[in-house]
């Protein structure tokens, strides 16, 4: 399921680009994916978690938009 996800990273920025994607799920994606990398961690306390959490929830976020851009430009 990972390696699905990350084939999937190459098409973000093509899509990214692409006027036919909403710019409103651009902007959420750009959102998402700063809260993903800012210092502010929501689960840093917790051992191992911390570093999990971030991960899973930026193959999330990629999963979903390419998912759903690519609905909306086709």
């Amino acid at each position: 399921m990972i390696s699905a996800v990350v084939a999937k990273i190459p098409r973000l920025f093509p899509l990214m680009r692409d006027a036919r994607v909403p710019l409103w799920s651009k902007i959420l994606v750009c959102v998402l994916a700063a809260l993903v990398v800012s210092p502010f961690d929501l689960l840093s306390d917790v051992p191992v978690l911390g570093v999990i959490d971030d991960a899973t929830l930026l193959l999330f976020i990629v999963n979903v938009f390419v998912n759903y851009a690519e609905r909306r430009a086709a």
